[in-house]
């Protein structure tokens, strides 16, 4: 019988360069171009207007499996592109589900696809996995939703929504949808568009209406100050954090402008309007950065392709799982995953009977390798070895696959049996207690 388990402790972490190029859209040629992340250098047209029915992109977002996923106006629809190549996959959300006017888009903690709607004055969800719709997650005009634009997951693992007409960003519910309240406001908020939580923790938010970005408290919401303005900022739309910690600005004018991430001192054009073909950034990101290991377990003998492996990313210091990656271990029992993703965050790792290890502040700025062994013997996942665990393997003991008492959690050895050997594992790892 195939079996898979969940495991890992995190041991170490070595964090190399690895290349995060610059993507944005072009709205005035209806595709998606790639620049340099060092230079701002024009790499090639990633998406060209046309390909797959592209007419009218407005937001973007790299998926869980490294594919490239766009929102298209005129077809109301999500369409999907190998994140690689740019080569057209499918309409991932087909004209006639559910959208109407879609602006941007992301994934959620749960994997799962959140668009906004904007004639609807919604966000829609959508199976991360098939494009199936699941259903309003914000319904229409929810909390007074008006023409929203972008849309966020923040370190509390709530959704926040930029709101244009009532010039304002709502938080919702990030399980339910349900309305908590009006989070940021004021401060000269005019019309805002783009919206990002940078490394910092904090909320930022284009305020196009003014011509600037500006900051609020990522926890509480009050008005922080103006955080970017000048060096040609003209009708600003998307924005994020580069790999390099900077802000970077996408402007209907058709430039790519870059600021200190510290203090939002002008830094430069980093990409000029009309560099290959560039005419109308709107939202724009970054290529993924890649996390990738080796796990040893401890312990265990079994096959390590049949380990399935969940990984959390969390706010330092936070439970709340901002990203939640679910893959299999190959056969040299290494893993590996793409983000986009950048700044500090908790690493918290989790096995059916291996207890989790939490790792702080791991620096996610370009690839980063991350190595992790496993402590055996959470039996019942209450994340510590106790006696309630050796109840567990008692009742199995003697058991192998098929037979009525079988319980794979109790083949601690990963032998298809349960036997003195997952006993002696219990022993030795009596007493430990897993991290939050």
């Amino acid at each position: 019988m195939r079996r898979w388990f969940v495991l890992v402790l995190l041991v170490g972490v070595l964090i190399t360069r690895g290349d995060a190029d610059l993507v944005s859209i072009s709205l005035d040629s209806a595709s998606i171009l790639r620049f340099d992340e060092n230079t701002g250098a024009f790499l090639g047209t990633l998406v060209l207007g046309g390909s797959g029915g592209l007419s009218s992109p407005r937001g973007l977002v790299y998926g869980p499996d490294g594919d490239l996923y766009v929102t298209d106006l005129f077809s109301n629809s999500v369409l999907r592109y190998r994140g690689s190549d740019g080569s057209f996959i499918s309409a991932f959300v087909p004209s006639g589900g559910g959208l109407s006017g879609p602006r941007n888009l992301t994934f959620g903690p749960d994997g799962n696809l959140y668009v906004v709607s904007r004639d609807t004055d919604s966000v829609l969800r959508y199976n991360g996995a098939t494009g199936a719709f699941l259903g309003a997650f914000v319904p229409s005009r929810s909390g007074g939703l008006d023409n929203p634009v972008d849309l966020v997951f923040g370190p509390d693992g709530n959704l926040y929504v930029s709101s244009i007409n009532t010039s304002s960003v709502l938080r919702y519910n990030g399980v339910t949808g349900a309305f908590i309240g009006v989070f940021a406001s004021g401060g000269g908020l005019s019309g805002p568009r783009g919206i990002a939580f940078g490394p910092d923790g904090n909320l930022y938010v284009v305020s196009q209406g003014t011509n600037n970005v500006l900051r609020y408290n990522g926890a509480t919401g009050a008005f922080m100050g103006v955080f970017a303005s000048g060096g040609g900022l003209t009708m600003p739309i998307g924005l994020t954090f580069g790999p390099d910690g900077n802000l970077y600005v996408g402007t209907r004018s058709g430039n790519i402008i870059r600021y200190n991430g510290a203090t939002g001192a002008f830094i430069d054009v980093f990409v000029p309007a009309g560099r290959g073909g560039l005419g109308g950034s709107a939202f724009l990101t970054f290529t993924p950065r890649r996390v990738h290991g080796e796990v040893s377990l401890l312990d265990f003998v079994g096959d390590p392709a049949h380990v399935l492996l969940v990984v959390e990313l969390r706010p330092p210091g936070e439970t709340v799982a901002l990203e939640t990656r679910t893959m299999p271990l190959d056969s040299a029992s290494r893993y590996a995953f793409s983000t986009t993703r950048l700044g500090r965050y908790d690493v918290s790792v989790k096995a059916s009977h291996w207890l989790r290890r939490t790792l702080h502040n791991v620096l996610l700025q370009s690839d980063s390798l991350l190595d992790f062994t496993l402590t055996n013997g959470d039996i019942d996942n209450d994340n510590e070895v106790t006696l309630f665990d050796f109840g567990r393997l008692v009742a199995a003991f003697g058991s192998v696959t098929g037979d009525d008492n079988w319980d794979p959690d109790a083949d601690l050895d990963g032998d298809e049996e349960v036997t003195l050997f997952d006993f002696g594992v219990l022993v030795r790892n009596f007493g430990s207690i897993g991290d939050d």
